[in-house]
């Protein structure tokens, strides 16, 4: 067994094929005239963590049970982030694995191969009960435990409007040309409560030279408009406790006000306080051979770039780091790769088409180009290392579409009497519900719950009318029209009809596939809504893939020659890739949320660019 896989995150075939027309992928294109190209029947969803451990496991989501970016505590119906769930216990708050789930990784190993899995989500915490060397990729925490958000720092901080999610800190004067400022770090439980940690931050600034950053410790050189190479902090939290971290600089401009970006704080691999990848030894052994990585599960800052805190070409340059980075690392795993499976996942391209595809569509083609260069220098690689007989695997977990228009579920599902509100209440989420009146409501991005008696902890729908009642609601849905005139749901499906598998039953009762142009608003992911149905999209973030699957088909691409698989699909990679069928043991139900405050899980939650 000799497999690569390479995975291109939101790598559209319509795309692909248009531009592989002009001439402007050759090596794609080449897997393409030799019959090893095929669209990619996805998951439904098609969210990126559930498609990818849909690709991971060969599994439909009821046998691996990720269903959403947000699942929700069916007793008291706090949505939490499915990537990243919580046990509390005598050492306070864990996460634990969001899925256990059979990987052909993990089936690779136990037929005596090694496996090495890069970037891949839904592998934060590592599990060092298996033999497969990992590095998370989506769903890998910041230093607070959340999915991160930066630090803005200005000079004039209170001219500035904070509505966002990225915190607006003051500079301070200290002197000519030198600032001051504190950066917060995390907290540590006391008996007195949470005790927060913090860095001084020292900024000077010359005329002639690179300002010098100085964050506790650690100094660093600045360029403005260029972003500083990646910097590690220590925050002491006690007398003989010390949290490790990283981030990135950028001096974004120095006048009329001086403006500093920080990325969020992320865990330092070395020193992580859960644990980042495994074993240890492989961690250490790619920081010490290619030098400091990223690694937060969304690296690319799009929050940032959103709230107007860096740049378009800010933005694009983290993205070109980030991607060379992970090119180093997959080439040095490359030279030591005689045989098993190598995984690699390459995520950028998703960021930029979510924050570029209506408005840069200069940027998307130059990233399709990119991708198409990079599995070019890997293969041309393979080859000089005599590899001659691996099995080259390139994937996608879905495409990608327009997003238009934001959809308020509950608003929707309000409307129609689905969902009553308590009397005089004035919240806009699951805390004004009147429960004993609510039949349906929605958490996540393309999930609707039914209010069941004896499942939702004051559900009151007898379980021998769910079925009428998925029923009309799926006929509702079907007949919404948006302000357009199109539909704005493609098809609506039965929790029967688009999962299968033992865990089936945790899973949403109705998967609402938007039509292209709709997609669930930030606020139903979590549960809330606005006072209209539908609003025009005006954010930056224009495009997406939580829609109907049907819409975004991923690409497949293979070395050997793909004509068996008529309609290839994620039940087809672990025989592609290891020659084997999924493996259908039993997993454990999805975790539940642990004993965490609602405010702190929230915050978990926003931290998520699609929320």
């Amino acid at each position: 067994m000799h497999t690569l896989i390479l995975g291109l995150d939101a790598y559209d075939p319509k795309i692909f094929e248009r531009l592989s027309g002009q001439g402007k992928l050759p090596n794609l294109t080449r897997y393409a005239g030799a019959d090893g190209y095929a669209r990619f029947e996805v998951s439904n969803p098609p969210q990126s963590e559930v498609s990818w451990t849909s690709i991971a496991t060969g599994l439909n989501p009821g046998a691996h049970g990720i269903f959403d970016f947000v699942h929700r505590d069916p007793g008291t119906y706090t949505p939490y982030p499915s990537l990243l769930p919580t046990k509390t216990g005598l050492a306070g708050t864990q996460f634990v694995p969001p899925h256990t789930a059979m990987t052909l990784f993990e089936q690779a190993t136990r037929q005596g191969f090694p496996a090495t899995v890069l970037w891949w989500p839904a592998t934060f915490p590592a599990r060092p009960e298996l033999p497969v060397r990992t590095l998370p990729g989506l769903g890998a925490p910041d230093v607070l435990g959340r999915m991160g958000v930066g630090t803005f720092f200005c000079s004039q901080a209170g001219s500035i409007s904070v509505e966002g999610k990225i915190p607006v800190l003051p500079l301070e004067a200290a002197g000519r040309a030198r600032f001051r400022a504190s950066l917060p770090g995390p907290s540590r439980k006391t008996r007195r409560g949470p005790q927060p940690s913090s860095l001084k931050v020292q900024l000077e600034l010359a005329d002639d030279n690179p300002a010098r950053l100085i964050i506790g410790k650690t100094r660093t050189e600045l360029l403005t408009g260029t972003w500083s190479p990646i910097i590690e902090l220590t925050f002491p939290m006690g007398r003989f406790l010390k949290v490790h971290a990283l981030t990135r600089a950028i001096l974004t401009q120095v006048e009329p006000d001086v403006r500093l970006y920080l990325l969020p704080l992320q865990l330092h691999p070395l020193h992580s306080p859960w644990r980042y990848g495994t074993p240890g030894s492989f961690v250490a052994q790619v920081w010490r051979e290619h030098g400091p990585f990223l690694t937060l599960g969304m690296p690319q800052d799009t929050t940032a770039l959103e709230e107007g805190y860096i740049n378009d070409q800010q933005f694009l340059d983290l993205c070109d780091s980030i991607l060379e980075t992970r090119r180093r690392i997959l080439m040095g795993e490359l030279e030591r790769f005689p045989e098993g499976v190598l995984a690699s996942v390459f995520d950028s391209l998703d960021r930029v088409q979510h924050v570029f595809c209506r408005r840069r569509p200069d940027v998307i083609e130059a990233w399709y180009a990119k991708l198409d260069q990079l599995v070019g220098q890997v293969a041309q690689r393979t080859t000089e290392l005599g590899m001659e007989g691996i099995r080259t695997i390139v994937i996608s977990d879905h495409g990608i579409t327009r997003f238009e228009y934001k959809v308020h579920l509950n608003r929707w599902l309000a409307e129609r009497g689905y969902l009553q509100q308590k009397a005089h209440s004035t919240s806009n989420d699951l805390t004004a519900v009147d429960w004993t009146r609510t039949q349906a409501y929605a958490v996540g991005l393309n999930s609707l719950y039914l209010n069941q008696a004896g499942r939702e902890g004051q559900g009151c729908v007898p379980a021998d009318e769910c079925q009428s009642l998925i029923q009309r609601l799926q006929h509702d849905l079907r007949d919404w029209q948006g302000p357009d005139g199109r539909p704005v749901v493609g098809k609506a499906w039965s929790r029967e009809e688009a999962f299968v598998g033992p865990l089936a039953s945790y899973g949403p009762d109705i998967v609402v596939g938007f039509a292209p142009g709709y997609r669930a608003s930030a606020e139903t992911g979590l549960g809330k809504w606005k006072q209209t149905a539908i609003e025009p999209n005006p954010d930056v973030w224009n495009s997406d893939h939580c829609v109907d699957y049907r819409e975004v088909p991923g690409v497949l691409f293979s070395s050997r020659d793909l004509r068996a698989y008529a309609h290839p699909s994620y039940r087809d990679i672990p025989q592609l890739t290891i020659g084997m069928e999924p493996a259908h043991r039993d997993a454990a139900p999805p975790p539940t949320l642990g004993d965490e405050d609602r405010e702190m899980v929230e915050e978990r939650l926003r931290g998520l660019g699609y929320l």
